[in-house]
């Protein structure tokens, strides 16, 4: 399929097909399904493994891609021709953002998917610097793997702290950079979208205002006795607020699912502010939401000119009215084949 640079639509029946296309830019990108979290259960059932490639161009540089997941989801990953030397370098060429029935609920849903959030516009913003994130992961793991094997000298710790704090510090200012550009964001959509109370973002950088390798070390008797690091940037959070109390338990569902769609907007508006031009997955979006609402999510869409990738039953469905839609490259799924119309 060749892409337009703005609305590309997949319209067709329920089980045609048009998730598994969203399906399969969000494994290019991330390495991951956002509808399931087992990459085999995506395999066609008659095949030792899916393959996934494309060819992404911003300004004048075009990139290929490609992502092959065995049934034991063994990767092979190429960039340009050659072997990628991890899944952030394809990330950093695909930034994608989703925003479906499918996407975890950001305000009561637990900590790692909030992480999740951060990491995303953290690697963005440290523009996609692996090798930070793999060594804070390295360095937290080899500090947890010498706490489970019952250390006697807590002192031994040091050198894998000393390296926690140097990267972990580095992803916090990212972390927190990134939020810093999120929280006025939301706070206007919020307002734009009429969700009709006031909300506020609180980042938690999971240690605390101490230095981090001074909360390290202190707490090493405890982290000895629990075998596991307490605390650090594997710990961060943000809380999402109304006044004092946690959106989450004062929050009615539909002012969730307004809230969510905010965070992402907010995310994907940010992101487009510093430069990143993420790519849109919309999957019947429709579904979920009212003609007027929808109309409203549309007009910020549109407003970061970023390419978008949509599903519905049809046009009407996806919530673009003729004026809109005329413009868009429009594709036909029928039993898993797809027509430009």
């Amino acid at each position: 399929m060749s892409l337009g640079p703005s609305l590309n639509l997949w319209i067709g029946s329920n089980g045609a097909g048009k998730t598994s296309v969203l399906e399969a830019v969000s494994i290019l990108a991330s390495g991951r399904s956002f509808v399931t979290s087992r990459l085999r259960s995506v395999i066609a059932f008659d095949q030792p493994s899916l393959t996934v490639f494309g060819q992404v161009t911003q300004a004048s540089t075009t990139h290929r891609l490609a992502i092959q997941v065995s049934r034991e989801e063994d990767r092979k990953l190429r960039l340009d021709g050659g072997m990628a030397r991890g899944q952030a370098a394809l990330s950093k060429v695909l930034p994608v953002l989703h925003l479906t029935p499918h996407v975890s609920d950001l305000i009561s849903g637990s900590p790692s998917d909030r992480r999740r959030f951060l990491d995303w516009g953290a690697f963005h913003w440290s523009s996609g610097n692996a090798a930070i994130f793999a060594s804070l992961r390295r360095a937290l793991l080899q500090r947890n793997t010498a706490l489970r094997s019952g250390i006697l000298d807590v002192k031994a710790l040091e050198p894998w702290e000393r390296q926690i704090a140097l990267f972990g510090e580095a992803v916090d200012n990212w972390r927190r950079s990134f939020l810093d550009n999120v929280k006025p964001l939301f706070e206007k959509l919020c307002r734009r979208l009429e969700l009709g109370i006031e909300l506020e973002l609180y980042y938690k950088n999971g240690w605390g205002s101490m230095p981090l390798l001074d909360a390290l070390r202190e707490g090493r008797s405890r982290d000895v006795k629990m075998r596991t690091t307490v605390v650090g940037p594997q710990r961060a959070d943000f809380d999402i607020k109304r006044s004092e109390e946690r959106a989450a338990d004062t929050l009615s569902r539909g002012q969730l699912k307004v809230a969510n769609l905010a965070l992402t907007l907010s995310q994907l508006q940010a992101a487009a502010n510093f430069g990143v031009s993420p790519v849109l997955c919309l999957d019947d979006i429709g579904a979920e939401l009212d003609r007027e609402f929808l109309s409203r999510v549309w007009q910020e869409v549109l407003e970061t000119e970023v390419q978008v990738l949509a599903t519905g039953i049809d046009i009407d469905r996806i919530g673009l009215n003729s004026d809109r839609a005329k413009d868009a490259n429009v594709f036909h799924v029928k039993h898993g084949i797809v027509e430009l119309d």
